[in-house]
């Protein structure tokens, strides 16, 4: 006897194998920025009311932005941004590919790195070989 097991349709994995719609990737990418706000928050120790009193701003109008309710512009990011000790880095990418942001600080890193100056290789003084005599045999010293 011979079972065949048919799978039923998967409503859900069918969604999830379709592209999102532009609402569902603007939903998606304003919970991005919000979270990466909330972390820089929590790292900071800063609550909502001192992010509301840096950006200058009441404090409805950081409820709304974190709850995801209000347009979140280029404008209220760098501010949010600079309220939590952050600045806003944003990039366009052709359709289907990624992005990974790196992060360093400068001050780690060599001079010849930031001003894009590759060091120079070294120059040896030419040295001359001379050969000394060959091995005849195998029990010969050859260095």
């Amino acid at each position: 006897m011979k079972i065949i097991r048919k799978k039923a349709a998967n409503s859900l994995a069918r969604d999830f194998a379709k592209p999102p719609s532009i609402e569902e990737e603007v939903e998606f990418r304003k919970l991005t920025v919000v979270e990466e706000l909330l972390q820089f928050m929590k790292r900071e120790g800063i609550n909502r009311s001192e992010l509301a009193e840096r950006m200058g701003v009441g404090p409805s109008r950081i409820t709304a932005m974190l709850s995801g309710e209000s347009n979140l512009t280029i404008d209220t990011l760098v501010r949010a941004g600079r309220a939590v000790g952050s600045d806003l880095h944003q990039t366009f990418t052709p359709a289907g590919h990624k992005v990974r942001w790196t992060s360093y600080d400068p001050a780690d890193t060599h001079e010849a790195f930031l001003t894009g100056i590759r060091p120079q290789p070294i120059k040896t003084p030419a040295t001359q070989f001379t050969l000394a005599t060959t091995a005849d045999d195998d029990d010969s010293k050859a260095a």
